[in-house]
């Protein structure tokens, strides 16, 4: 790996900081989020007045980050903690100054911020008045949040990120986008107006950071899960194909090469659906394509998708493959508690095609596993997730080594424990366990996870050394 290469974690802040409603801050769509369970767990959700409370804690938490060797930390910027209400004329100035405080603690401890600029934290008045990014007034209204961050952190921030997972939105459209179906609207019709919107919004924001700080690098990001076909089948492969290009490849499509793809057209075409995209704004995602300095993406595990047998018509068959609910497994590989099936060269996988697909820099800004974790006697000996590592960055090694990939940086989901995106507390990430139970606060002390003292050996050897042989 080379010198440089920037090894760290990443959290989203909305889902750690808790300071509900403190010096400011608005609500927003994670803390009014409706949770839907994950299939066959029980529903166990916080709410977010403390979460593990990052807000009055991330002086030690980035102590933590810093014993641990970061070079970089990816984090948010709660938009509702900026602009409560998001149409405000004037931003909060205690939300700006949390960040840049934030951000000069940890230059001061030598580490990159990486930001995020919207992370399921948009403003609910957003949502509840204008019916978030559906609406190309909260475009604007985003635009001129984007400004206000950037002009104020311009020259302290290098790396910066336009918006969380943003295939996400047609999918989770209230947590990811703001955003509900209207009454009449087709789930397709959804997905090809929000899909162009925060087309547009990247876009929108890309100009605003290149043009505020031209030193500034920015990137666009997705969740990418990619699809294998169930079978070697031709109609599962045409199915696999579809899907992603539908879910994995549409906004980095249009994020470089500055329009709607061909394929992309056609599914609006064979549905006749109309969306409004302007010719100010056809331009603005045509400039922007030049301006776009990496792709990064978070990687969880891989799908598999089939087709549907008993679907005859051309255009409701991509629907149900687009929208499916089947939770197909793969076979060849297990899965931790929630489901989620472990695929370590499918990151591998990842890395080579879209570095092939887009001739861009890389970077892996989540990647990491939930694991249902108790303290015994002030530890956690979490080898499960060790393991996970292990492999994960194994692959990535071959992938930037063997394969050539131009790979920025390694961001491991998380630092710390905190909320998972359904709420649950149970589902931690972090290597660093934060003393609370889903329904007792308790002290929310720290306490280090044996995978902290592993993941600091990875990185001081910058990742020659991945054996587990930690004494704990």
């Amino acid at each position: 790996m080379k010198k440089d290469f920037l090894w760290g974690a990443a959290l989203s802040n909305v889902q750690a900081e808790g300071g509900y409603l403190e010096d400011g801050k608005g609500l927003n769509v994670y803390d009014t989020l409706v949770v839907t369970p994950e299939k066959g767990i029980a529903p166990m959700f916080c709410d977010t007045a403390v979460a593990t409370d990052h807000y009055h804690h991330y002086k030690e938490d980035i102590d933590l980050m810093a014993e641990m060797g970061f070079k970089a930390y990816r984090f948010s910027v709660v938009w509702s903690r900026i602009h409560p209400m998001g149409d405000d004329e004037q931003p909060n100035e205690k939300g700006l100054a949390y960040y840049e405080d934030m951000i000069d603690y940890l230059l001061e401890k030598g580490i990159e911020p990486v930001v995020s600029l919207v992370h399921f934290d948009m403003p609910d008045h957003l949502l509840r008045e204008y019916n978030g990014f559906l609406n190309k007034k909260v475009i604007d209204l985003y635009a001129k949040h984007v400004e206000t961050v950037v002009t104020r952190m311009k020259g302290k921030v290098k790396y910066w990120l336009t918006y969380n997972e943003i295939n996400l939105a047609p999918y989770q459209s209230d947590l990811v986008a703001g955003v509900y179906r209207p009454e009449g609207m087709s789930q397709s019709e959804l997905f090809a107006q929000l899909s162009v919107n925060t087309a547009v919004a990247h876009a929108r924001a890309v100009e605003v950071i290149k043009r505020v700080d031209p030193q500034a690098w920015v990137g666009g990001m997705i969740g990418h899960a990619p699809f294998y076909p169930l079978t070697c089948q031709s109609d599962d492969i045409i199915m696999a194909d579809f899907k992603n290009k539908m879910h994995n490849y549409l906004p980095f499509d249009i994020m470089t090469n500055g329009e709607l793809p061909d394929y992309f057209e056609n599914f609006m075409k064979n549905r006749n659906i109309h969306v409004e995209l302007s010719d100010d704004e056809r331009k603005v995602i045509k400039e922007s394509s030049q301006k776009v300095d990496y792709l990064a993406f978070s990687y969880y595990r891989s799908n598999v998708q089939a087709s549907f047998k008993d679907i005859k018509d051309l255009n409701e068959l991509e629907d149900a493959v687009l929208f499916d609910t089947r939770g197909l497994k793969n076979p060849h590989y297990d899965a931790n508690e929630w489901g989620w099936q472990i695929d370590e060269e499918g990151l591998r996988y990842s890395l080579i095609d879209l570095y092939q697909r887009y001739h861009k820099p890389l970077f892996i800004v989540e990647n990491g596993i939930g694991i249902d974790e108790k303290l015994e006697n002030g530890k956690i000996y979490d080898d499960e997730r060790i393991v996970y590592y292990q492999k994960h960055i194994n692959s990535v090694k071959r992938a930037v080594e063997h394969d050539g990939v131009d790979l920025l940086g390694y961001l491991a989901w998380s630092p710390i424990d905190f909320l998972s995106s359904h709420k649950e507390i149970r589902k931690r990430y972090g290597f660093v366990y934060v003393n609370r139970d889903f329904d007792d606060l308790l002290d929310l002390k720290r306490y280090k996870k044996k995978s902290f003292y592993w993941y600091q050996k990875v990185i001081k050897t910058n990742g020659e050394d991945l054996k587990n042989d930690i004494e704990y």
